[in-house]
């Protein structure tokens, strides 16, 4: 076929400069970010788990960045009022936000209108932690394994209860997910907060609860008011050393765990993207973090932007496949 070489060529150096001009763009994205202050969205209260995890980052963004990190608490429906807020964020690197496996791996699944689309609407930089839970029982549970738990369960169907904040939540997700896995029917009870729900469990009124938090399973294991069965992390938890993971008792491949992500709105040049990646992961490499989010009852995480967004779509599929096979309604 006859080609024209002076188009041809002619072509060749507008890609050429639009290439120069793409990098050039990058380039000078990088060297002016950034030039204002910084915020960082938790979409929880202040003095939760979440928000002391984004200050700690908080912190290390603004002594590296040299230019302050303004952590803007917009909590509200699970997570989703300050997730949909980031979303609608400019893309300039300017907000950022930490966001959560409910709004960015659930919600999608049980929600009409979360208000926002994870794999469109986000650019992810790392993640920051990973949180296991535990199963736990009443002191008065006839049982203190998690295996002599299923025996008794598969012997006395639906007989044992446990508690949840609300369907959809992950202590009600984590609770069916076991119990296909284990092949034994729960009675699942629903409460309308995480406070009275744990009340019952330690009134015996409740057999079980599927703990996302290893802060209250470990504090009130030391006082002898609860059991803890196992751990649902891929590793034994430093908060509770000497409880087996759920893997570890007879469940292999069976790892359940909460985390926490630093995100941008989609469209943030990935030279800044890349910036905020290697300033985190070395924040996450501080001793001092490391054992404070271990006190939290957290493994610190860190990943690259390219393995993170993998995770995410691990995730999204683990949770979605779980949340049809129980059919639960979207609300």
């Amino acid at each position: 076929m006859f080609v024209n070489k002076k188009i041809l060529v002619a072509g060749m150096i507008s890609l050429a400069a639009i290439g120069m001009s793409s990098a050039a763009f990058a380039q000078s994205a990088l060297e002016t970010y950034p030039s204002k202050p910084v915020t960082l969205i938790v979409p929880f209260p202040a003095g939760g788990v979440t928000d002391v995890v984004g200050r700690e980052i908080a912190a290390k963004l603004t002594e590296a960045l040299r230019q302050p990190v303004i952590v803007e608490n917009r909590a509200g429906a699970g997570g989703n009022i300050g997730t949909q807020a980031l979303a609608r964020s400019s893309a300039d690197g300017y907000t950022l936000g930490i966001l959560t496996v409910s709004a960015i791996s659930i919600a999608p699944h049980i929600t009409k209108k979360p208000g926002f689309v994870p794999a469109k609407d986000f650019v992810p930089i790392t993640n920051i932690v990973n949180g296991p839970g535990a199963i736990i029982a009443s002191t008065n549970a006839p049982f203190s394994s998690l295996k002599d738990m299923v025996a008794y369960a598969k012997a006395n169907p639906n007989k044992l209860t446990y508690a949840s904040v609300g369907s959809g939540s992950i202590p009600h997700l984590t609770a069916e997910m076991f119990a296909k896995e284990a092949q034994i029917q729960l009675t699942h009870v629903p409460y309308k907060g995480a406070a009275p729900a744990f009340q019952d469990l330690l009134g015996g009124h409740i057999d079980l609860s599927f703990e996302t938090s290893l802060v209250t399973a470990s504090t009130n294991y030391a006082k002898g008011k609860i059991k803890v069965l196992a751990t649902t992390g891929s590793t034994r938890a430093a908060a509770l050393p000497n409880i087996p993971t759920v893997a570890e008792s007879g469940f292999p491949g069976f790892v359940v765990q909460g985390w926490f992500g630093l995100f941008a709105p989609a469209g943030v040049p990935k030279p800044i993207v890349d910036k905020l990646n290697t300033i985190t992961q070395d924040a996450l490499r501080d001793p001092k973090i490391r054992t404070k989010f271990e006190q939290l009852g957290l493994q610190s995480a860190g990943s690259s932007s390219h393995h993170f967004a993998q995770f995410l779509v691990e995730q999204d599929r683990k949770w979605s496949a779980l949340t049809k096979s129980l059919n639960i309604p979207l609300e």
